[in-house]
């Protein structure tokens, strides 16, 4: 039997009722598991540094970066918009500045990436893209790109993949229906990388980077990857590709 990749799925620290606890969604485990990986949890800490990454980076033979929180518009040169400023923790900004630099070292070692939601806005600062601050705000509101918690494994709006790109090749299709639960997007995008699916407002839903081995979406799959195969399909090409080592 081949052996089954290792994929680490990074995680971060949420205040529970009675502990603080590292969490990541169950259907990033799930089904990651399904296409044949072995997920393991990577817990960004304020102890985490270079040689833990290091570690990190070998033991794992591809990665998952998860949806979650904005990260600070200090990573791509801006000042926050007036009316969405945040107060970032140094426990924040430590494990956003871990995350950026766990990227660029995957990528360094040729280790295969997808990124969800915000993991797919961290591909892209990391490498030197900017993000629209807030959609609404600075694009408009001709597509709903947010849509209620409790409807996770409901399509809201679709995206049309670009011919001949990764995504089109890994998900077929003229037009794949998504899930959409984000206020930021990429705006300039990396160098390097390439621009693979939008919206019909024009917004960039997915960025991609085939040399590298690289691609984030900016929907979540991992929710509708039990019913809809185009969706499943991401996890069971990052978990081909990680195990081509």
């Amino acid at each position: 039997m081949a052996k089954r990749p290792v994929i680490g799925v990074l995680s971060t620290r949420k205040e529970g009722r009675i502990l603080p606890h590292y969490y990541t969604t169950g259907h990033y485990i799930e089904q990651l598991e399904a296409a044949g990986g072995i997920p393991v949890q990577l817990p960004l800490s304020l102890a985490t540094g270079t040689a833990q990454l290091t570690e990190w980076v070998a033991l794992c033979d591809g990665f998952v970066l998860p949806g979650g929180g904005d990260f600070s518009p200090m990573f791509y040169g801006e000042a926050p918009l007036p009316g969405f400023e945040q107060k970032f923790t140094e426990f924040d900004l430590r494990c956003q500045t871990n995350e950026l630099k766990l990227i660029r070292m995957a990528a360094a070692a040729g280790k295969p990436m997808l990124g969800i939601c915000l993991g797919e806005q961290a591909i892209n600062m990391a490498f030197g893209g900017s993000l629209y601050q807030d959609i609404p705000t600075q694009v408009g509101k001709k597509v709903r790109h947010r849509q209620m918690p409790n409807q996770r494994s409901k399509v809201t709006h679709k995206v049309t993949p670009v011919p001949g790109s990764l995504l089109h090749r890994i998900v077929g299709g003229e037009q794949i229906w998504v899930n959409t639960y984000h206020h930021q997007a990429v705006k300039a995008i990396a160098p390097g990388f390439a621009a693979s699916a939008f919206a019909d407002d024009g917004l960039i839903e997915a960025i991609e980077s085939p040399e590298k081995r690289i691609l984030g979406v900016q929907w979540h799959p991992e929710n509708l990857a039990a019913n809809r195969p185009e969706a499943f399909a991401l996890f069971r090409w990052l978990v081909n590709e990680a195990a081509d080592q």
